[in-house]
C-alpha cells in the first residue's frame, strides 16, 4: 500500500523516479523498491518524502489513508475556509473518489494547493453500521463544492 502511495504521489508531483532519487541521495532503484512494495523508507527519508510531495508524514505512511490522484497538473486553489465544513464534491468520474457515502457528504479536513484531506461515512455491507472512510485527494479532479454545513 505504502508503494502505491508513493508511485501516484510523485506522479503527481511530475516527478521521475531519478528526479526523486537525486532529491533524496538515493539510486532510483531505491525508488522503485520503494513503490514496488520491496522494502520501505526509513523514518527520515519518509519525511523528506512527505516534503517533497507535500503531504504529512501521517497522511505518506498511515494505513487509513488512501489517494486519490491525476497524473495532470493545474493549479487549482481551495480556500482553507473549507476545512472542517460538510460539503458535496463533484469531480469528471465520482467513482474515483467516493463509494456510497452516507447522504453524498464528505468533511474537509484539510487542503493545500495540490491535495484536499476528506472523511466521510460509508454504509457496511450489512447496510446498518457505518465505517468512517480518509482520503487524501488530488486538488486536480475537484471540479467544484457545495458546502452544506459544518457537522458531517
Amino acid at each position: 500500500m505504502l508503494g502505491e502511495k508513493l508511485l501516484k504521489l510523485r506522479k503527481k508531483q511530475g516527478l521521475s523516479q531519478q528526479e526523486v532519487a537525486d532529491e533524496l541521495s538515493l539510486t532510483r532503484q531505491t525508488i522503485s523498491n520503494w513503490e514496488c512494495d520491496q522494502g520501505a523508507p526509513s523514518i527520515d527519508k519518509a519525511r523528506e518524502l512527505a516534503v517533497l510531495y507535500h503531504v504529512s508524514l501521517d497522511d505518506l505512511v498511515g494505513n487509513d489513508v488512501e489517494i486519490v490522484s491525476v497524473e495532470s497538473h493545474k493549479n487549482s486553489h481551495i480556500l482553507q475556509s473549507l476545512v472542517g465544513k460538510t460539503c458535496k464534491i463533484s469531480c469528471e468520474d465520482m467513482s474515483l473518489l467516493i463509494e456510497s457515502p452516507v447522504k453524498g457528504l464528505v468533511k474537509i479536513l484539510d487542503v493545500n494547493s495540490d491535495w484536499v484531506k476528506i472523511e466521510y461515512l460509508r454504509r457496511k455491507d450489512n447496510l446498518i453500521s457505518k465505517e468512517r472512510v480518509v482520503k487524501l485527494v488530488d486538488i486536480d479532479i475537484v471540479n467544484g463544492f457545495e458546502i452544506v454545513g459544518d457537522k458531517l
